[in-house]
């Protein structure tokens, strides 16, 4: 069996993230479904390396993100997302490329996040979706095989999120492993296993079928 591409064991930070221990294997989808305050952010914020955790550990491929060199390629997709006024979708890409140690090519990242059609279009002028692809093409520009997403789909109307969710198990399939944070236990159970805090702490995770199960039977 392979080891986890993310190992989490008893992490804690002050009374935000309590005892909270889970992995992700290569390829894999976990879901951190739970009520607004419940920590999933704050848990995103640590496992991305924005948040020192107070006590227990982190492994991206068996190493500390926080003292070790990186093993894993890790990338980061927030809820509010970014602004880029005054420049098209080309031009943001090419700047995240330029920040980037061998990054992935601009037609690429367009390619991989399906804004080809849309390179030469004004920020202003996207849709919400399309600003959450865009923010998926520059989390991939760096080659990530780890993704870590807070409310991937938050405010988007149907067509974007299935397209959101398109390329998140396209990804999967390529072998990244992706978590996501979100409120919604629909969207959860699309991934392979969820999470459920409360509080802080990991009151229980399992395979999402048990949660599409209970869904279907509501």
């Amino acid at each position: 069996m392979k080891a986890p591409v993310i190992e989490v064991r008893d992490l804690d930070l002050n009374e935000a993230v309590r005892n909270v221990s889970f992995t992700v294997a290569e390829g894999e989808v976990y879901a951190l479904l739970g009520r607004y305050g419940s920590g999933k952010t704050t848990l995103l914020e640590i496992l991305a390396g924005l948040r020192r955790p107070t006590g227990g550990s982190v492994r991206l491929r068996g190493a500390d993100p926080y003292t070790e060199g990186e093993t894993a390629r890790p990338a980061a997709v927030w809820r509010d997302g970014g602004l880029f006024p005054g420049l098209t979708v080309a031009e943001i890409v090419d700047t995240w490329r330029r920040w980037t140690l061998d990054p992935l090519t601009r037609d690429e990242a367009l390619r991989l996040a399906r804004l080809t059609d849309l390179a030469g279009v004004p920020f202003e002028r996207l849709t919400a979706g399309q600003k959450r692809m865009l923010d998926l093409a520059l989390a991939l520009v760096g080659r990530s095989d780890v993704l870590f997403l807070d409310e991937p789909t938050a405010g988007l109307d149907e067509t974007a999120d299935r397209e959101v969710w398109s390329v998140l198990l396209m990804l999967a399939a390529r072998g990244v492993s992706v978590v996501l944070a979100t409120r919604d236990p629909r969207e959860a159970c699309r991934a392979d296993r969820v999470g459920v805090l409360d509080a802080g702490r990991l009151v229980t995770g399992r395979d999402a079928t048990h949660l599409r199960a209970r869904l279907r039977a509501a």
